[in-house]
């Protein structure tokens, strides 16, 4: 963070940017603990139920808060909204409208035929689309300036986001109207040499996948530039930080083909159902595992906060080996797993293995970081951000250690990798009640970083 951006927390103790972060999150929690009587996970994916509309759509309205409380946050960590103030009251307002609407949308939209919920998403939507707007220019005249790569990769991400965003966009229209008009979708499907049913479904794919990868790749960059900006003896988070930004620059132009054509990502080491997905090969090997290089290289700075900052690398390591590790192992035993047909030998594992790898991996981790960073940029008191910060990577360790039993020794309902796996849960809940008492405590500042000056060249 730039000097110039950085205000004393003792000063700025209820300023409208921290109101809008208190509030979303006490929002935020409301919602993630209402997601539990809208879908129950451990029962619905032990049985193989599939993702339904309903509960895609409110998950959305967890989701695109979070992404606007991160983009809020980056702002602040980069400097940029010091810098562009007019694009920093745009992320800030809109982080605001899209919490808002996206949550309430998301609560009462069961089905593509609630049209007045529907339209409330869709507002949300775009207001997305200007804060990923906002952010990535605010960033890319930051990164500019400063030429450090953790910005560059921070602008790359906000951008490979909204690239995500348009294809949801179009997905949605199709979802809602079909092929209309029939010129234009149809006719550009015929174009692509596939239908527009099919273009539906590659835009669907497409959107999910990069969406989510984009964000750990701009968390991976604000955790680096919230510590210590590239400091010119750490090669290792710098090789890191090049290599996700490579990475996603691969993944942005894969998803880009393969949600506008019918040239689909090849499988790679194929053998009979066996085989990796050549986008999930680029998603693990060029974001999450470079990610966590980038982060281990945070974590052996001599710097503050050594726990919160070990603490982002062991939540990347979570990450990485619930998703493309045990991905991979799982799609090179197909024959066992079956894409989770209850009926093949591990057709549960598989199952259950498919919320947990997305709602735990994909969706909570994520939010966990963000919720730390939140913490880290604005609490107080130095001893409440590490009771909450280490209850959450507590509580998400454990939930780890859980789900992988769940999933590959013993998918047994309420057994006791269940147990497990739901005290971490309990534990994550707990951490964000401890988080948001400590970013609304009042008092003296205490114990904030020292962060780098952004100045100079890479």
């Amino acid at each position: 963070m730039s000097t110039g951006s950085e205000r004393s927390l003792s000063e700025t103790l209820w300023s409208p940017e921290k109101r809008v972060v208190v509030a979303m999150l006490i929002w935020l929690a409301l919602l993630a603990l209402g997601s539990a009587f809208v879908s129950t996970p451990f029962i619905d994916q032990h049985a193989g139920a599939p993702p339904t509309y309903a509960n895609t759509m409110y998950l959305h309205g967890l989701l695109i808060g979070m992404v606007g409380l991160l983009g809020l946050i980056a702002m602040d960590v980069f400097g940029a909204g010091h810098k562009n103030p007019t694009m920093h009251k745009l992320v800030l307002w809109g982080t605001l409208g899209a919490a808002l609407f996206s949550g309430v949308g998301g609560i009462f939209d069961r089905d593509i035929e609630d049209t007045v919920f529907l339209w409330m998403q869709i507002v949300s939507f775009f207001f997305l689309d200007e804060i990923l707007i906002s952010l990535t220019l605010a960033l890319f005249f930051r990164a500019v300036e400063t030429r450090f790569v953790a910005t560059w990769l921070a602008a790359i991400a906000a951008f490979s986001g909204f690239i995500s965003a348009v294809m949801g966009h179009i997905a949605g229209w199709i979802l809602e109207f079909g092929n209309y008009p029939a010129a234009i979708v149809g006719g550009y499907a015929s174009m692509a040499a596939e239908t527009w049913q099919s273009l539906l479904t590659h835009l669907i794919s497409a959107h999910a996948h990069e969406m989510v990868v984009a964000v750990i790749a701009l968390l991976v960059a604000t955790f680096c530039a919230y510590f210590s900006m590239e400091t010119r003896g750490n090669r290792l988070m710098r090789f890191g930080l090049w290599w996700t930004a490579i990475g996603t620059i691969a993944m942005t132009l894969v998803y880009l083909v393969a949600g506008f054509s019918q040239a689909q990502p090849p499988v790679l080491f194929a053998h009979g159902l066996n085989g990796i997905g050549g986008d999930d090969f680029v998603t693990g090997l060029g974001v999450m595992l470079p990610g966590l290089v980038a982060l281990v290289g945070l974590g052996i700075e001599k710097l503050p906060d050594p726990v919160t900052r070990w603490g982002s690398a062991l939540l990347s390591t979570l990450l990485l080996v619930t998703v493309p590790v045990s991905g991979y192992y799982i799609y090179m035993h197909e024959t066992l797993y079956n894409h989770g047909l209850i009926s093949a030998p591990r057709g549960v594992n598989d199952a259950v293995y498919g919320w947990f790898h997305q709602d735990f991996a994909l969706f909570l981790i994520p939010a966990v970081m963000t919720l730390i960073l939140a913490v880290m940029h604005f609490t107080v008191d130095a001893r409440q951000r590490r009771t909450s910060v280490g209850t959450l990577l507590a509580g998400s360790a454990l939930a780890f250690i859980g789900g992988m039993l769940y999933v590959f020794v013993s998918p047994t309902l309420y057994g006791v990798s269940f147990i497990v796996t739901t005290v971490g849960l309990a534990g994550i809940v707990l951490g964000v009640v401890l988080a948001l008492r400590a970013i609304m405590a009042q008092g003296v500042q205490a114990g904030t970083p020292e962060r780098a000056v952004l100045s100079g060249t890479d």
